[in-house]
């Protein structure tokens, strides 16, 4: 099978075949035989997910979703190294809002494009970001879907200082473009490397402060992305030091969302390379911990881990999670989550 790293996700549109069906009927031995019986309640009750395809129209994501028992869901709106976003026609959109009302799957992350600087202070490479970033809000509101997720981007060539002030005037002005709707802007955490902003709480929190618009953004916090930039999440006392910090952060917009991905590189590598759950450096624990955390208990928490051109690999760090989420004492020996990851070494 050929194998899609996360960093080149933006090709999958086309790389990635995912199996789905327009049934709701749904088999727990349809998710995986080697990692044991996988709930579809747990999952959704708990909003867990997966970044799915919009491979021949939005409504297909949904499906796919379906398919996998999620109870959210992350998509592109197209490629996400390009700076034009297709013309959606209304008919596409109001069939997804349609079909959204009545799927299983919850909440919807739709991510920005990674091209999108909202920081930069070169006049081109500015107004390209501002129009990409306004075109795909546009649409997230269009879609209604829960948050649209952005990186915010570099501080390269400046001080971080006039970095937050470029950066909190497009964001501002992006929100501030849609009063009505429900859709929040979700800045991202970032892995530490190229200054990038939001690579720590100290400089996220200056970011959100300036924007001051918490009703409309809030944050999306990435595991990897995490360790990657220096935080310690292997034991109770400092991660729970660093999900303190990142709410302060946060403010009044809150943590809304996030993604769940190993670390392929060790804690403070700055290198934003995603593992499967339990293959990397962050390890189970974490998960298990978060997974029961009763702060995040009602918000998406989606993967965005390595995928080849099926969706085993999604049903298998599904299937790792939900077997953490319904235990009561940490225990990684648990034989389905030993038979997942035994699996996942098959697929690696």
């Amino acid at each position: 099978m050929r194998k899609v790293p996360w960093d080149r996700e933006c090709d999958f549109l086309s790389a990635i075949q995912p199996v789905f069906s327009s049934s709701k009927t749904f088999e727990a031995s349809d998710v995986t035989a080697d990692c044991g019986s996988m709930t579809r309640t747990t999952l959704r009750s708990l909003f867990l997910g997966t970044h799915v395809s919009i491979r021949g129209g939005l409504v297909l994501s949904l499906e796919r979703g379906e398919t996998l028992g999620c109870g959210s869901i992350q998509i592109f709106s197209h490629s996400s190294r390009t700076w034009d976003l297709p013309s959606i026609p209304d008919g596409e959109v109001h069939a997804f809002v349609s079909r959204h009302k009545k799927s299983s799957v919850g909440p919807v992350l739709m991510h920005a494009s990674y091209l999108v600087n909202t920081a930069t202070s070169d006049p081109e490479k500015r107004k390209k970001s501002a129009r990409a970033l306004k075109e795909d809000w546009v649409l997230a509101n269009r879609l209604g879907v829960y948050g649209l997720v952005l990186h915010p981007g570099s501080a390269a060539g400046q001080s971080d200082a006039a970095a937050i002030r470029l950066s909190a005037k497009m964001i501002r002005d992006t929100v501030d473009m849609e009063k009505g709707g429900s859709t929040r802007l979700l800045l991202e955490n970032t892995a530490g490397g190229g200054r990038t902003l939001g690579r720590d709480p100290g400089t996220m929190k200056q970011l959100v402060e300036r924007i001051d618009r918490p009703e409309k953004v809030g944050l999306c916090l990435d595991s990897c992305h995490l360790l990657a930039s220096g935080a310690e999440l292997r034991n109770p006392r400092s991660c729970e030091e660093v999900l303190l910090s990142w709410t302060e952060a946060a403010g009044p917009g809150g943590i809304r969302a996030w993604h769940l991905n190993d670390a392929l590189f060790e804690r403070g590598s700055g290198r934003d390379r995603h593992a499967h759950i339990g293959k990397g450096s962050i390890g189970l624990w974490f998960f298990w911990n978060l997974l029961r955390d009763r702060r995040y208990t009602g918000i998406p928490k989606v993967l965005e881990t390595p995928k080849t051109d099926d969706v085993r690999e999604d049903r298998l760090n599904l299937g790792i999670l939900e077997k953490l989420s319904r235990q009561e004492t940490f225990w990684p020996e648990d034989p389905a989550i030993v038979d997942c990851l035994a699996e996942l070494e098959t697929v690696a």
